[in-house]
């Protein structure tokens, strides 16, 4: 749950909010061109973002596996 409620602070959940925003006014505006451009950069820097988030909790885990194997 703690994990949930702290998702808004982090990189990915502001630039996720960013990317909402943007792309909303800019429709709004009716520059549909330049929202979708937008849309597709913010997408593909929110997908990467997302990736080394969860290789990392990969690796952490495969860390904490190999300390709990090697203790007596």
């Amino acid at each position: 749950m703690k994990h949930l409620l702290l998702f808004p602070c982090t990189c990915t959940g502001l630039e996720l909010m960013t990317a909402i925003g943007v792309t909303a006014y800019l429709t709004y505006l009716g520059q549909t061109t330049l929202a979708l451009i937008s849309a597709i950069i913010f997408a593909k820097i929110i997908a990467f973002h997302f990736v080394i988030d969860i290789y990392d909790r990969l690796k952490s885990k495969k860390k904490s596996c190999a300390c709990n194997v090697l203790k007596p």
